[in-house]
């Protein structure tokens, strides 16, 4: 299966991430020719879980329908009737979030999966419609010549094309040719993830807190569970363990919680332990110079506070996508792109960090207090899950 006639702009993509294959599928299907260059020989998503939350199914739907019933076969949606309990360390239920009632609120689901999964459903929809997919090659430069862009890659051969977009990743490299340097800010937490066979006491998952450590669990299908703790640490500690040390330490933190959920974390798949602080970036108020623009977390690393990661890469994609195909100065389509994306983007990364806060024990300073639950049935996430596409108002179902 190939993708339709090449009718519009020629874009290069620098990131065979999420957010950069979401984008080169969106392209395609708009007629769009694209190139994606990837650094790695393989492309295969390390790490364990995530969640989807409607916005995100949204996107992919505007993307490709048949990418988002794609994804939500490879992962487990929630269903009316699905519940996520906010649990105490000892396992006493402090609340109960009805994530089931997501799609009758918002007219798509939440959707958990293995990071894998998401990015084997993404790669194999980008070659089944024809992206141009180069691999073990980066982006060593550009040069915007006015009326197009010269892309230069590691292999010294250069790409022409009319639009080059940065989708290469939280250190990315054409950020920083476009916008200089900016720090990446240690947010106070590291990040222990991995998966578990599904648990009985918590088939939907659960979220728990405790003094200096918070844990988030979710079914991805086939019977698993994906599981992430946040952990109070100085920078590097964690990491410079490795995941074979990393797990006995989260052990020791937790001894004393209920039995009910240390059993997940004591049970897990070894070869899925992933290991990684925690950072962000300050936001920018624009992303695009010419024929350059950035995408994912190249324009907006955030922390996973509110679980938007994905799916605000996934909104840029659609969002550009739609500029570019219905815009023919591509300069001009950027420039839109950019107003329409860089403010909403600022305001999820900057309610991340609040929300993604780890409370230290009492008397621990600044992030003592704040705010570390996250309910879909807050207020804020009408703003978070409401997106439409552009020119979409009403829910359209799949």
């Amino acid at each position: 299966m190939t993708g339709p006639a090449v009718t519009g702009p020629s874009v290069v993509v620098a990131g065979g991430g999420i957010g950069g294959l979401a984008l080169a599928v969106a392209l395609r299907g708009a007629g769009i020719g694209v190139t994606v260059v990837e650094r790695t020989a393989r492309i295969a998503e390390a790490g364990s879980g995530m969640v989807l939350y409607p916005n995100a199914i949204t996107a992919l739907d505007a993307i490709s329908p048949r990418l988002g019933r794609a994804v939500r076969a490879a992962g487990h949606e929630a269903v009316p009737g699905d519940t996520r309990p906010t649990l105490a360390s000892d396992g006493t239920t402090l609340a109960v979030d009805a994530i089931g009632e997501l799609t009758r609120r918002f007219g798509a689901p939440q959707v958990t999966l293995l990071r894998s999964a998401l990015q084997h459903a993404l790669l194999g929809e980008a070659l089944a419609v024809g992206v141009d997919l180069r691999t073990g090659v980066r982006v060593d430069g550009h040069a915007d010549r006015g009326e197009h862009v010269d892309v230069v890659l590691s292999d010294g051969s250069v790409l022409t094309a009319d639009v080059l977009v940065g989708a290469d990743g939280v250190r990315s490299g054409i950020r920083r040719r476009l916008f200089g340097d900016s720090p990446l800010l240690y947010r106070g937490y590291t990040s222990v993830r991995g998966r578990t066979r599904r648990s009985g006491a918590h088939p939907n998952g659960f979220i728990a807190s405790g003094d200096g450590v918070d844990l988030f669990a979710g079914p991805i299908g086939g019977g698993h569970l994906y599981w992430a703790a946040k952990i109070v640490a100085p920078p590097e500690v964690w990491p410079a363990m490795g995941p074979a040390a990393a797990m006995p330490a989260l052990l020791d933190l937790l001894a004393g919680w209920h039995d009910s959920i240390v059993e997940i974390i004591r049970d897990v798949d070894a070869d899925g332990i992933v290991v990684t602080d925690i950072v962000d970036r300050d936001p920018i108020p624009r992303w695009t110079s010419g024929r350059v623009t950035l995408l994912g977390d190249a324009a907006h690393p955030m922390t996973p506070g509110v679980g938007q990661g994905a799916g605000m890469a996934l909104e840029d994609a659609a969002v550009l996508a739609h500029h570019l195909r219905s815009c023919s100065d591509a300069p001009a389509a950027l420039e839109a792109y950019s107003a329409a994306r860089a403010s909403r983007a600022a305001d999820v990364v900057l309610r991340s960090r609040r929300t993604g806060r780890v409370d230290r024990e009492s008397g621990a300073g600044e992030e003592s207090g704040a705010p570390r639950d996250f309910s879909t049935q807050d207020e804020g996430p009408m703003t978070l899950f409401g997106w439409r596409p552009p020119g979409r108002v009403e829910p359209v179902p799949v």
